[in-house]
Formats: structure tokens, C-alpha cells, sequence
């Protein structure tokens, strides 16, 4: 069984419209979808309104960080979960061609980790032909994947410290957990950050970013830098590294 996952926070409207919609699309059941909402949302009542047929777990957790911590404790231990960001628009294969069959990408990527005997994955980070064919469809070495869209295999022992470099936490500490991490880079979500809600309704900002990756470099030195773009952006630079 496949749980599809979506933690969503004052975006109600942006939810329906994309990722419910994508899912809708694709022939996902109603009994498969999650919705992680919290408790003191000002959209609350929206959310619920207009989300009448899937499951929801209402959490006061706030953060990123912690609330996939809690999406951990909600499954049972080696479940297997989708995690959806709530402003997902479509998935796009190497050639720029929308995804035909959502299902099939997660069941290629759950018995793909199975054999590779790792617990976690993802996707290309940007709709980029010539970098995503450039790429092998399947590598398991250290590289960054978007948080955007990402599957797991739960496993209990994986506890989050950051809020705001989560995307970049989950893979360091689920390959220095397994040896692997499984990234298909023929495979990338569109979607557009910074959308009013979401983590920067709930204090991201360069700031809050800044912190947590410094906290991720100096924790895991041997697996990545902190390092400051052109634009002021604060961001890590994973090493591609082979256990």
C-alpha cells in the first residue's frame, strides 16, 4: 500500500487546485490521501470545506522539520509514504513531457529502493532536459533532491533537527542511515516557491534558512558546506559522496 502525504499550511485554494487536483488526475483514491493540517490555521474551516473525502490529521506541531517528524509517528514503521508539498503543478519527464501515470513513477520507485535496500528518494530538482538526460535515470550517491515531491520507506530512527533545510537534512541523514539514497533524475515536479502560506507564512526567510544549513555544515562537514549566492541566498552544497 501507498499513503500519499501532503502537509500543507494556510494554502487552502493552492492545495485543491494543484496537488489534490494532480492527484485527482492520476487516479489517486480519496482513502490514500493525507492531509496534515494545523490546528491554529486561519484557513482552517477552508481546508476542510473543501477537502470533504480525504484523510486528515490535525496536528499543533509547527515547523517543517517537526511535522514530517510527525508524519513519521502517524505510519508504521517501514509503510511506504509520498510526500507531496501542496503547490505541486505537474511532473515532467526528460523530454519536457507531462507524466502520464503518476502511479507507475511511485510504484518504479518503491520496488527500485526495495532492491537498492534504501529508504529514501526523489526527483530531479528542475525541469532541465539537457541536465536531467545528461544524468543516469537512477543514481544512489549523495546528491540534493527537492523537497517538492519524495518517497519513503518510514523509518523510526530518522529525527529531523532543521525546520528550513529539512529537504537537505532528510537526504544526509537517510543516506548515512542506508548508504544510499535513490534520486530518479529523469524525473522533475514543476512547481513555484515562495507562494504566499507554506513555510514562509510560518517564519522562513534567508535568516531562519542561514541558520539551519549552518547547522547541517557544521554537524556533517565531511558531507557538505554552507556558502552564500550571488543573490544573498544562503545555501549547501552537498558532496557527492559514495559510501
Amino acid at each position: 500500500m501507498t499513503s500519499f502525504v501532503i502537509p500543507s499550511y494556510q494554502r487552502p485554494d493552492i492545495t485543491k487546485n494543484q496537488t489534490l487536483a494532480f492527484l485527482k488526475k492520476h487516479g489517486i483514491e480519496d482513502t490514500d490521501i493525507y492531509l496534515v493540517l494545523r490546528k491554529d490555521d486561519l484557513y482552517l474551516n477552508d481546508y476542510l470545506d473543501r477537502a470533504t473525502n480525504i484523510n486528515i490529521l490535525m496536528t499543533d506541531v509547527r515547523g517543517v522539520g517537526r511535522t514530517h517528524n510527525y508524519i513519521t509517528d502517524n505510519f508504521d514503521e517501514g509503510s511506504f509514504i509520498v510526500e507531496i508539498d501542496d503547490d505541486l503543478q505537474d511532473l515532467f519527464d526528460n523530454e519536457r513531457n507531462p507524466c502520464k501515470d503518476f502511479k507507475k513513477v511511485c510504484e518504479d520507485m518503491k520496488t527500485k529502493m526495495l532492491e537498492e535496500q534504501c529508504s529514501y528518494g526523489g526527483t530531479y530538482q528542475v525541469v532541465n532536459p539537457m541536465f536531467m538526460s545528461g544524468c543516469q535515470q537512477y543514481t544512489t550517491d549523495l546528491r540534493y533532491m527537492l523537497g517538492c515531491l519524495r518517497f519513503r520507506y518510514v523509518r523510526k530512527d530518522i529525527r529531523l533537527e532543521t525546520n528550513y533545510a529539512e529537504d537537505f537534512e532528510n537526504c544526509l541523514q537517510h543516506f548515512i542511515r542506508d548508504g544510499k539514497i535513490l534520486k530518479n533524475n529523469w524525473i522533475a515536479p514543476k512547481t513555484r516557491n515562495y507562494q504566499p502560506g507554506g513555510c514562509a507564512g510560518d517564519g522562513r526567510d534567508n535568516d531562519t534558512e542561514k541558520l539551519d544549513k549552518q547547522y547541517l555544515a557544521d554537524k556533517y562537514p565531511q558531507y557538505c558546506k554552507i556558502f552564500q549566492r550571488k543573490s544573498g541566498k544562503w545555501d549547501l552544497r552537498l558532496r557527492q559522496y559514495k559510501q
